[in-house]
């Protein structure tokens, strides 16, 4: 699955569109590093995302079949280090 597609069926965006954009601009890191949106992701893999200065880490315990509901999708990620902030 692409990470655009997932960030969106695991609802952290409202669209692909602006799941896409947040990767373009470094908001959204895999696996400690910056790619492009149509990057593959599985299982395992952690996602970073910057919320203002607080950066959070969730690891993908299971993919998502379609969009769900933001309930059923908190329940496929585990948040790893906690939030950290940065200046």
């Amino acid at each position: 699955m692409r990470l655009d597609v997932a960030l969106h069926a695991l609802r952290w965006f409202k669209s692909r569109t602006q799941a896409t954009s947040a990767i373009e601009q470094g908001g959204v890191r895999l696996n400690g590093r910056e790619v492009r949106p149509s990057h593959p992701v599985r299982v395992g893999d952690r996602i970073s995302r910057h919320e203002g200065s607080r950066e959070r880490t969730f690891e993908i315990l299971e993919l998502p079949p379609a969009s769900l509901r933001k309930q059923d999708a908190e329940k496929l990620l585990k948040e790893v280090g906690g939030a950290k902030e940065h200046p």
